[in-house]
């Protein structure tokens, strides 16, 4: 959904809602204070000309005296919209004494406890009147009709007005709502292409020609971020080019050496094994599992080299021979036969069958941290192989190979 069709969708039903209830508001009352006013006027009305009927008990003697008729008719024009003004008698007939009748009559009428206004229909038959009641004494009323015509019509004014304003309301919402979005599509537009230009590295425009505060932080961001990665970038490539000015062959064939020989944790015949380099562990430093049913052996050996290149090449091609040849025939003759091949300085070695348990430890390291990794590793108890290579990792300063099997007990030779 684009930002123009949100915005419509937000702001224009809030100005017709708004619109709407204030027209609503405005026509319930002004229809209501014009209805009370012209049922205050025939009630007004009706009072005065009961009260002027009760003074006499004959109506019509009172108003054969013509300055009393007179009086009578100088006052019923001064009535605004009077379209009949009655006098009920006891015999419940009503008599116009004043105004234009409204043809078929008032009507019939009981006569009222206290003056009364009845309701305005607005489905009433035409000409629409307001009625009121007044009593005259004697069991007689008075009635008193005001044309509400005007009334409707100022009505029916009022609601066109009213509409004109939702409509008006609804344009002006539409025309804000359009405006607004326009100026914030036109600025995303304008921070779209600036953070592509910043993106794709070239200059991007002035970031004060964006005139709404975010779009401008959002540019600034990105140029940050920019700048950031290329830094991080034009740093990594100085590292980079200075480890290539300062990489010889040793380190070339440890980091090979490393990627060679990775920490090794797997399953083989039925015994859990973790085999790992420590420290920095000779380029002639190899470990080689072999596999064959439910046998299993394992070598740790290094390899003796004129250079770390040889050393390491005699330790790939020695691990290869033992994986594939170390479980042909007796163990300890392909052993003899690899120290010959590819010249081992130690070896150490363990093979085992399914069921009938492996050493607990091999370690190919200096000085007494074999015997103490051997020791550990017969302590470690219901710890995972690999958590007991780790802890050696961590407690040992040495170089070399080392490898912890679970569970322990199985031929094991060592040169």
């Amino acid at each position: 959904m684009t930002i123009r069709r949100t915005f419509l969708l937000l702001v224009m039903p809030l100005f017709l809602l708004l619109a709407g209830v204030n027209g609503a508001l405005l026509f319930l009352l002004e229809r209501g204070e014009a209805a009370r006013g012209i049922e205050t006027q025939a009630i007004s009305a009706a009072v005065t000309t009961a009260a002027f009927a009760s003074g006499a008990d004959d109506l019509a003697a009172t108003l054969a005296d013509p300055r009393r008729a007179a009086a009578l008719k100088a006052a019923a024009a001064n009535i605004p919209g009077l379209a009949g003004l009655y006098v009920v008698g006891t015999d419940g007939v009503p008599v116009r004494i004043a105004g234009r009748g409204a043809g078929a009559g008032p009507g019939r009428f009981a006569a009222p406890a206290r003056p009364l206004a009845l309701p305005i229909r607005a489905d009433a038959p035409r000409p629409r009147l307001a009625t009121a009641l007044a009593a005259a004494g004697g069991g007689r009323f008075v009635i008193a009709q005001i044309d509400a015509e005007p009334l409707f019509a100022e009505v029916a004014a009022l609601g066109r007005l009213i509409a004109g304003l939702v409509a008006a309301a609804a344009l002006l919402g539409f025309g804000l709502a359009w405006t607004v979005a326009s100026r914030i599509a036109r600025e995303l537009a304008r921070n779209s292409a600036m953070v592509e230009a910043i993106r794709a590295g070239a200059a991007p425009a002035d970031l004060d020609a964006l005139s709404i505060r975010e779009t401008r932080d959002l540019a600034n961001a990105v140029r940050l971020m920019k700048t950031g990665v290329t830094g991080r970038l034009a740093r990594s490539r100085r590292e980079l080019a200075l480890r290539d000015r300062q990489r010889d062959e040793a380190a070339g064939v440890a980091a090979v050496h490393e990627t060679a020989f990775p920490p090794l944790v797997t399953q083989a015949a039925g015994v859990a094994l973790a085999a790992r380099r420590l420290g920095e562990a000779g380029a002639g430093c190899f470990y080689a599992l072999a596999t064959d049913g439910d046998r299993a052996g394992l070598v740790l050996g290094e390899c003796r080299g004129a250079t770390p290149v040889e050393a390491l090449a005699k330790a790939l091609a020695a691990r290869r021979f033992f994986e594939r040849r170390l479980l042909d025939g007796a163990a300890a003759d392909r052993v003899e036969q690899g120290r010959k091949a590819f010249d081992l300085g130690r070896v150490e070695w363990t093979q085992w069958i399914a069921g009938a348990g492996a050493a607990t430890s091999l370690a190919l390291l200096d000085g007494d941290n074999a015997a103490r990794a051997a020791a550990y590793a017969a302590r470690g108890g219901d710890l995972p192989a690999q958590a007991v290579a780790d802890d050696l990792e961590a407690l040992l300063v040495a170089d070399g190979m080392v490898a912890v099997l679970k569970p322990g007990s199985a031929e094991r030779g060592q040169g």
